[in-house]
């Protein structure tokens, strides 16, 4: 106990330092804790800020067999996040449509629509799309518990003859 007085007494810069510090670290950790998404820590690749790296495991996907008995039996909210011009061309029957390229201006249009405890499944255009799961990370932000993936999306949807609005206009390239 000692040594430590004396090293204050030396170095009082220092001490206060340290414990500004230690503050600081249970502020962000209370802070993290007590945030439903946690402290956003790492940047995301549209360079907004960060993805926490817990939401990578949290991304669940579906395929279209499972995914067409949810929305038979209504058991979730599909959500379509292709461009709207796409959207109004053909989509899941019962789907609403959130362009992922335009959330900023689509998102407060439609957010009363996106009930929190819903199940939703969301899709783009599939393969290498990527729009669904950036969707997925931002309603996850916004404290969404349970955002699916279409695996393959509208292309896999399509492809298996599953049911669209626009049957007459069945795409099976997927776009």
């Amino acid at each position: 106990m000692m040594r430590v007085r004396r090293l204050v007494a030396r170095f009082p810069h220092a001490a206060r330092a340290a414990a500004l510090v230690a503050v600081a670290f249970g502020l962000a950790a209370y802070t993290d804790a007590a945030n439903p998404v946690g402290i956003r820590w790492l940047p995301s690749p549209d360079g907004r800020a960060g993805i926490p790296r817990v939401f990578e495991n949290r991304l669940p996907e579906v395929g279209a067999k499972e995914a067409l008995k949810m929305w038979k039996s209504r058991q979730a909210l599909f959500i379509d996040a292709r461009d709207a011009k796409d959207y109004r061309e053909n989509h899941i029957p019962g789907s609403i449509n959130i362009p992922m390229r335009e959330w900023n201006t689509a998102w407060p249009k439609m957010r009363h629509e996106v009930p929190r405890e819903a199940t939703l499944v969301l899709y783009c255009y599939g393969g290498k799309c990527g729009l669904s799961t950036r969707m997925a990370k931002r309603l996850l932000e916004l404290g969404y518990q349970r955002p699916m993936i279409l695996e393959y999306g509208w292309k896999e949807w399509t492809e298996a003859r599953y049911p669209t609005a626009y049957p007459e206009k069945r795409q099976a390239k997927g776009r």
